[in-house]
């Protein structure tokens, strides 16, 4: 457990307390607040108490500098609802990878979590995107600002300033209606908002100014919508030239296509009154537009599952196919999905992500069905450098075992290197693409206990193991 009010009021530490088992490593997250300007922020003799053993003692250091200067200002305009995106260029002088993480303020403005920048790499684009929900004034535009913290201690400081305008026209609805038949028009409405909202509607007449007594035009005067989603708001039209008919047809028409494709149909309607009206329906159904991306995030060596869904809208149950343009995203063959309901079902879909390269992969995952169509999901990993694992703890004259993993799409072969003369390594040196095997260390032993690190390099990367000999009890 740790001594917590000695951290404060520049630092904080996570876990704050908890169980470890021998050989077990558990990893602390330190967090840098400092409160006041200062080039030297250091705190030595951090305790952590630990039952049956004395304190171990932990020092850290840090430097607070001022916010630098604005590089610039980004300045963004589009309507209120749309987007608008600008991308920034970051550069990596230094002989070593960097992982950013901006921080980016402005309730408007989105951007990557991440941004990973090779050694001495120039000029990879960061892109922000605007999207605003309520409209900006004259006087008072839209405010915002990111920061990226180098890992030398500097930064780059961008502000941000969006202007939203008027929202556009929505669409031109053009209909040739005969007269004497009542035609009702579905308008979607959609709750941009993740809150309910309740519309005023307005209807003015552009031309005529005034309606005749024998022309009607109406609908509600309000129309509530849930949070993110969209609800149709009919309007009718009804008007009659000559003489005295009572004639009212309500008609809504869904297409719901699951595969793309042109297809011609046709609509047609009974009355006592009017007989019968037909109507010739051409169908056209287009790709379905990409899903919402999927991101991903983990070390090199290392591998992470996160689970993705479709809404499925076949009526029967049918077999999904699955694929992706890149090997370091990892999905089953297929999925079999059960008869959906009548509005659509969920159909969970689980996505490996292995890296074999650090930075940044992209791929498309693409679903098809006979039945229920085709579905595009983009894919984004991160790739990290590997972290030091360990201790591994080896009792004097025994060994131990440590699992490694080749994860390059090749056979590789691997050095394994251990500084101390008291440990030895056996490991086979050639490893297959995507194949596991085991790194037997063993110790002989003395009177004192021995720590050392083995490190397995490849000139794709290296892992850190951590090693400590315990020992002879005799």
């Amino acid at each position: 457990m740790w001594d917590m009010e000695s951290f404060q009021p520049d630092f904080a530490i996570s876990p704050t307390k908890g169980y470890i088992s021998p050989g077990m490593d558990v990893p602390f997250v330190v967090t840098f607040r400092p409160s006041k300007l200062s080039q030297a922020v250091q705190y030595e003799g951090l305790r952590c108490f630990i039952q049956g053993s004395e304190p171990l003692l932990l020092t850290l250091a840090g430097s607070c500098v001022e916010v630098p200067d604005t590089k610039e200002t980004l300045t963004f305009t589009c309507n209120v609802r749309e987007r608008q995106s600008q991308t920034i260029l970051l550069s990596n002088p230094s002989s070593e990878a960097w992982t950013l993480q901006p921080i980016l303020e402005g309730k408007y403005w989105k951007g990557p979590e991440f941004i990973h920048l090779e050694a001495r790499q120039k000029e990879k684009a960061y892109q922000v995107t605007y999207r605003p929900l309520t409209m900006s004034s004259e006087n008072k535009k839209h405010q915002g600002s990111i920061f990226f913290p180098l890992p030398d201690g500097t930064g780059l400081h961008y502000h941000l300033e969006g202007t939203a305008e008027a929202p556009r026209c929505s669409g031109a609805i053009s209909r040739q209606v005969p007269c004497r038949i009542s035609h009702t028009e579905l308008i979607p409405v959609s709750n941009w908002l993740h809150r309910p909202q309740r519309f005023l509607v307005v209807i003015d007449m552009l031309k005529p100014e005034n309606l005749e007594s024998s022309s009607v035009l109406q609908g509600c005067s309000y129309i509530d919508v849930p949070s993110s989603a969209k609800e149709d708001y009919q309007l009718t039209f009804l008007s009659y030239k000559e003489g005295v008919f009572s004639a009212k047809a309500n008609l809504a028409l869904e297409y719901q296509p699951l595969k793309t494709g042109e297809s011609t149909g046709h609509l047609v309607l009974q009355s006592s009154d009017l007989g019968s009206l037909s109507y010739k329906l051409q169908l056209k159904a287009t790709s379905s537009r990409p899903g919402k991306p999927v991101y991903f995030r983990t070390t090199l060596g290392s591998r992470q599952t996160v689970t993705t869904k479709i809404r499925n809208f076949a009526q029967e149950k049918t077999e999904y196919l699955l694929q992706t343009d890149c090997a370091d995203f990892q999905t089953a063959k297929s999925i079999s999905a059960a008869p959906a309901s009548s509005g659509g079902s969920d159909l969970n879909v689980e996505v490996t992500f292995e890296p074999c390269l650090l930075g940044e992969a992209k791929a498309t995952l693409q679903l098809s069905s006979v039945l229920g169509g085709q579905y595009c999901i983009p894919l984004i990993g991160l790739a990290l450098p590997p972290e030091p694992q360990g201790p591994f703890l080896i009792p004097a004259g025994g060994t131990t075992s440590i699992s490694f993993r080749n994860v390059f799409p090749k056979s590789t072969a691997f050095q394994y290197t251990v500084k101390h003369p008291a440990f030895a390594v056996r490991a086979p040196g050639m490893l297959r693409a995507k194949s596991s095997t085991t790194i037997t260390v063993s110790f002989t032993g003395g009177r004192a206990p021995v720590t050392s690190r083995l490190v397995v390099s490849c000139p794709g990367g290296s892992w850190i193991y951590h090693l400590r000999g315990l020992p002879s009890t005799r």
